[in-house]
């Protein structure tokens, strides 16, 4: 893998044995706590992570954080459960995701380490490719150049790191926190408008004003997303 995967996983819902940890933080992984599911919550969305570990219960505690991650935060990365014995039926229908999968105890360190490979090296793969589309917008990664109905558009190269990863995830929720660690390298708590006035300024050169088929959308006390608008709401 070309860097180290992370992975996050709830320290109450899933107890790593010694050998499971050790198996994956020997294979380079960076092994990370959701103390609860709140708390799991918050990490997701302001760090980029490769791979989520989480217990499966068959209620309505489960659905609810699928929920926060699949549609409110819509956190696009695998998800691997693990379960008991007897629950693969309820499984099959949950993990409709592509990258989604699941073990049933008990699981040998080595098997957990060989799906968790699969699964990030495959989703990597999809999410990282050169060049992709989105509606009338191309993205030339290599090039550093986002285009416009064809046109290209002339951006500074946070401008542009900024836009291909909200044109790549569209409905992703970024927080401020994520953004200055991902795109600024900045990782610490500081009072800025840095981001929000890239946010400004990429808005007009993508024509992304909520007048269209897109808008980034401000997310109170959370951050932003890239929307694509109903026809309605368009022409509004």
């Amino acid at each position: 893998m070309s860097k180290l995967p992370k992975v996050l996983h709830l320290v109450q819902e899933f107890e790593f044995d010694e050998p499971y940890l050790v198996a994956l933080k020997d294979a380079g992984y960076q092994c990370y706590i959701g103390k609860d599911r709140k708390h799991l919550l918050k990490q997701l969305e302001a760090e980029e992570f490769d791979l989520l570990i989480l217990d499966w219960r068959n209620d309505d505690t489960t659905e609810w954080l699928l929920e926060q991650i699949r549609e409110f935060l819509q956190w696009r990365g695998p998800i691997l459960f693990i379960a008991d014995k007897g629950e693969e039926k309820q499984l099959h229908q949950v993990c409709t995701h592509h990258f989604d999968n699941f073990l049933t105890r008990p699981i040998l360190p080595n098997t957990l380490l060989s799906y968790a490979n699969r699964l990030v090296n495959d989703s990597r793969y999809t999410m990282h490719q050169d060049n992709f589309e989105l509606g009338p917008y191309k993205i030339a990664m290599g090039l550093k150049q986002i285009s416009f109905n064809d046109k290209p558009i002339s951006l500074t190269s946070k401008e542009f790191d900024l836009g291909a990863l909200f044109l790549r995830n569209p409905g992703r929720l970024y927080s401020r926190k994520f953004l200055l660690k991902k795109i600024w390298g900045i990782d610490c708590d500081i009072s800025t408008r840095t981001v929000d006035a890239h946010v400004s300024s990429l808005r007009k050169k993508l024509n992304i004003k909520g007048d269209g088929m897109y808008r980034i959308k401000t997310v109170y006390q959370h951050g932003y997303r890239l929307e694509l608008l109903e026809e309605t709401e368009a022409v509004a």
